[in-house]
């Protein structure tokens, strides 16, 4: 029997399987995956030079590549996915959508502050490293969390996967150019994103952050820590929505 796929109204395909109970509720509503921040998304990928640089980190299962490629036939494209069931799952979905993985370039790190290696909580999209976890132990409810798993967002037990780390001006040397746009879904790590790109930001070898921030999920500041940070090293603040009103994280766009 083949799998169920789930087509979304901008041409996205992804196997049903793969999607919580939450998210398909949320695309009832609207079909595709973060309403108000793909309308930004989109915007901003139709404004970058055609052979120009996109990096996703927290990529997933590929989501944000597909559209990418989809929007922009010869965009240079970085997928950045430590968790590798993730990658696994990306794969199918390039090849759902005539896609091979030589479209883009898939790393398997996660960015944080500093090179090396740390613990990963499995928790599907949900997932973070455990260092954020402890902050969010600190501000979430037990009736909070419970809500969260109720809808899908949250997984009740996590596996722990050891991935290596690297910082953003690591990955920048890597890759040997600067990115157009950057777009980061790293659930509650984004200043420690931040902290490990102050060599690109200050070389200019980042033009564009769109952050999803997570501060209202954790309890902390989170959106106002990254804008200030972002002002901080020379950036201009282009959008800012703390409490977004369709999706469960802020959005911040920054640019030189």
């Amino acid at each position: 029997m083949a799998r169920p796929v789930h087509t979304f109204d901008n041409g996205v395909r992804v196997f049903e399987d793969q999607l919580w109970p939450g998210q398909r509720a949320r695309y009832q509503k609207r079909n595709v995956h973060e309403a108000e921040e793909e309308e930004i998304f989109v915007e901003l990928i139709r404004r970058l030079p055609p052979d120009g640089c996109y990096v996703d980190v927290g990529a997933a299962i590929g989501y944000y590549l597909i559209l990418a490629r989809k929007l922009s036939p010869h965009l240079a494209i970085h997928g950045v996915e430590p968790l590798e069931r993730h990658r696994r799952l990306l794969s199918e979905n390039l090849e759902l959508n005539g896609l091979t993985m030589n479209d883009f370039v898939i790393h398997p790190e996660g960015f944080t502050s500093s090179d090396g290696s740390a613990t990963l909580l499995d928790r599907g999209y949900s997932s973070r490293l455990q260092t954020a976890e402890k902050e969010l132990k600190l501000s979430l409810s037990v009736r909070w969390k419970g809500l969260l798993e109720s809808v899908g967002l949250r997984k009740e037990k996590d596996a722990r996967v050891t991935i290596r780390t690297m910082t953003l001006d690591k990955f920048v040397g890597r890759i040997g150019r600067a990115i157009d746009l950057l777009q980061m879904d790293v659930q509650g790590l984004e200043m420690e994103v931040l902290k490990g790109a102050t060599e690109s930001m200050r070389n200019r070898m980042v033009k564009t952050f769109l952050i999803g921030t997570h501060g209202r999920a954790v309890g902390l500041k989170l959106h106002e820590e990254c804008r200030e940070f972002l002002r901080g090293h020379g950036y201009s603040i282009a959008i800012d929505l703390p409490d977004t009103k369709t999706q469960p994280d802020g959005i911040l766009v920054a640019t030189l």
